[in-house]
C-alpha cells in the first residue's frame, strides 16, 4: 500500500513536467487551528491543536480568471488520511497582486485499522467522508512562471470510525467525528 501510494504521489508531482499551455502545479502547505466536534464519548482522533497538511494540485488554466484542478493530500491526524480533491480557483485580476477565491471539495481515505486494548477491548476500523475547503487569499507574481499563493479559509472534514469489541463480536458502533477548522495556506503555482 505505501509503495502504490508513493507512485501515485511521485506521478501527481512529476506530471507538469509533461504539461504544456495552461496547465499549473499548485503545491501547498497549510496549518489547520481549531478544535474537532466528537459525536460520541471516545478518544478524539485528533489530539493537537495545530495540524499540517500538505496538498499538491494539478490543473488547468481555462482562461486567466477561472481555472480548475485535480488534488491530492496528506493530513497527520492520530492517523493520516489522505484526500482527493477537485480545485475550482476565480483570479480576480491579471496583476501582479491579485486576489483569489478557492474552492476544493472531495473526499478522503485512510486504511488505518488500529486496536486498543486499554480502552474497553475496542478494534477500531478508520474510514473518512467528505472534505470541504474554501479559502479566499492574494496571489502574488514571482515571475512570469511562478506565483506566490497565500490563503485563509474553511476547512471540514468527516471522519468516522468503527468500534467492536473484542469480546462481543456482535457489539459495534460508528462514532462520527466532524472536523471544523481555520485552515491558513502557503502555496507555490508553477505554470
Amino acid at each position: 500500500m505505501k509503495k502504490l501510494f508513493i507512485l501515485i504521489i511521485s506521478l501527481w508531482t512529476a506530471s507538469p513536467l509533461w504539461a504544456q499551455g495552461g496547465y499549473f502545479n499548485i503545491t501547498q502547505l497549510s496549518f489547520l487551528i481549531g478544535e474537532a466536534e466528537v459525536n460520541n464519548s471516545v478518544p478524539t482522533p485528533i489530539k493537537s491543536n495545530l495540524v499540517p497538511s500538505v496538498v499538491n494540485i494539478n490543473g488547468y488554466h481555462v482562461n486567466e480568471h477561472f481555472s480548475v484542478g485535480l488534488g491530492v493530500g496528506m493530513i497527520p491526524f492520530s492517523y493520516t488520511i489522505v484526500p482527493f480533491f477537485a480545485d475550482f480557483r476565480i483570479t480576480l485580476f491579471k496583476d501582479n497582486l491579485s486576489p483569489v477565491l478557492v474552492l476544493k471539495a472531495g473526499y478522503s481515505y485512510t486504511n488505518s485499522k488500529k486496536d486498543i486494548w486499554g480502552y474497553n477491548n475496542n478494534d477500531y476500523r478508520h474510514s473518512v467522508g467528505a472534505m470541504l475547503n474554501p479559502e479566499i487569499g492574494f496571489k502574488v507574481m514571482i515571475n512570469e512562471r511562478a506565483d506566490f499563493i497565500l490563503t485563509l479559509g474553511y476547512f471540514y472534514q468527516r471522519l468516522k470510525s468503527e468500534t467492536k469489541n473484542k469480546q462481543s463480536y456482535y457489539y459495534q458502533r460508528t462514532i462520527t467525528t466532524d472536523v471544523n477548522r481555520l485552515s491558513i495556506g502557503l502555496g507555490f503555482l508553477f505554470k
